[in-house]
């Protein structure tokens, strides 16, 4: 009966990260940008319990009898919204449609759909951990602005308005296929592809609103039918475990 247990103890790891992935997303249904998780589960490899061609009972039985070992959390990616909300704030900035804002850091170029941008010291658009929007766009402090659905960054200027920065974002062919950073950023991997610089409204991404983010990918409905689902899944795989050691106890009371 170790199979048994194998399989039911698969099942408990599987279904306790995909517990996980709900807790997450349910916990982030108000953070700004935030990518839920969709877990996929995949079987794991067939094991052969009896090989073809085995004599029973005098007869030759067919191909071979295989079990499947149990199950595994094989795929976990993210899922964006083009949701929009409105803040009080003329720096945030949200995409209607897709693509990514760039900003540097101390790990490099990231991506990102947490448009929560403010001015730093120097005038610079910052996310607030400090990483800084890619291509660098500088506002003059005190001074008043307006970013355009086009990201054309103007300035009432005293003789006028004056252009003084152009916000780009990024289109990347697989968003699914990004790798989460933390802090709401992402990195490139072999299947994301590579990515796109363009001005928002071209190359099939989708144009800025400023004063608003967009808003947190969880579906915070489908998450609870999701964890009714996972918990039951949960509940039914320590079900096996349990039985598999009842009758382990049972069989060794009849030899004893």
């Amino acid at each position: 009966m170790n199979s048994v247990l194998g399989i039911g103890s698969s099942g408990l790891t599987a279904q306790n990260e995909v517990l996980s992935a709900i807790a997450a997303n349910i916990a982030n249904v108000n953070t700004p940008g935030y990518a839920s998780t969709e877990p996929g589960l995949a079987s794991t490899i067939s094991t052969v319990v009896r090989p073809g061609g085995t004599r029973l009972m005098g007869q030759t039985l067919g191909p071979n009898l295989t079990l499947n070992a149990g199950v595994g959390m094989v795929a976990n990616p993210p899922v964006f919204s083009n949701n929009v909300q409105t803040t009080s704030s003329p720096s945030n900035l949200a995409i209607e449609g897709n693509g990514f804002f760039m900003v540097s850091g101390k790990n490099g170029l990231a991506f990102t759909r947490a448009g929560m941008f403010q001015l730093d010291a120097g005038g610079h658009l910052v996310l607030s951990g400090g990483q800084r929007l890619y291509p660098p766009v500088k506002i003059p402090l005190g001074e008043k602005f307006s970013i355009s659905a086009d990201g054309v960054v103007t300035v009432a200027g005293t003789n006028g308005p004056k252009v003084v920065g152009q916000v780009k974002i990024a289109s990347i062919p697989n968003p699914q296929g990004l790798v989460s950073q933390g802090g709401g950023l992402y990195g490139l991997s072999a299947n994301s592809g590579k990515p796109t610089v363009t001005i928002p409204g071209q190359q099939g991404t989708g144009p800025l609103a400023s004063s608003a983010v967009n808003s947190s990918g969880t579906n915070l409905a489908q998450s609870l039918v999701n964890l009714v689902q996972a918990q039951t899944a949960y509940s039914l795989s320590a079900k096996v475990i349990t039985v598999d050691q009842q009758i382990t106890q049972s069989t060794t009371s009849l030899k004893a």
